[in-house]
């Protein structure tokens, strides 16, 4: 009788803790699917630069008008989230790396502060990289080719590609 009162008592206890109080808490919150993250994920590219078997740099590469498209359209340009992990400190982006989208020149670079959403919200984010929000041109274009070369390590390239309307 003893042990039957207990094991009520627990499974009565438990209810709150795996339902939760309201309809958008508890397992139910937890299961739901984080559809920024994964959508960043898609539009993430990440590349190392490696010298004499050491990474001597990493460079990752985030799509943001496929993430944000109210904040970030393509009519206004196409804007990158850019992370560089180095050794070098101190260095001013443009000192850092010499970036190109399909061969032309950023716009304009954004640091990007810790306590922004974005440095939440996308993936391949540590505390050992410095962040930007660099802006290119727009372009008709659905590919983008993005060189990335960091001076005295060498460059990296990678490739994204923004998905096109169906018909």
């Amino acid at each position: 009788m003893k042990k039957t009162l207990v094991a009520i008592i627990g499974l009565l206890a438990s209810i709150p803790v795996l339902t939760g109080c309201s309809g958008k808490s508890g397992i139910s919150q937890m299961m739901e699917p984080d559809t920024i993250y994964e959508k960043a994920l898609v539009f993430t590219r990440q590349a190392q630069i490696v010298r004499s078997l050491e990474t001597k740099a990493s460079i990752s590469v985030t799509l943001l008008n496929e993430i944000f498209p109210k904040r970030y359209p393509y009519d206004k340009g196409i804007y990158l989230f850019v992370g560089i992990i180095t050794d070098l400190k101190d260095v001013k982006f443009d000192d850092l790396c010499k970036l190109s989208l399909n061969g032309k020149k950023p716009l304009e670079v954004t640091p990007v502060d810790r306590k922004s959403r974005l440095y939440q919200v996308v993936p391949i984010v540590t505390k050992w990289g410095r962040y930007w929000v660099v802006r290119f041109p727009a372009q008709k274009s659905t590919k983008y080719i993005i060189d990335c070369e960091i001076d005295p390590y060498g460059s990296a390239r990678l490739s994204l590609q923004r998905p096109t309307p169906r018909r």
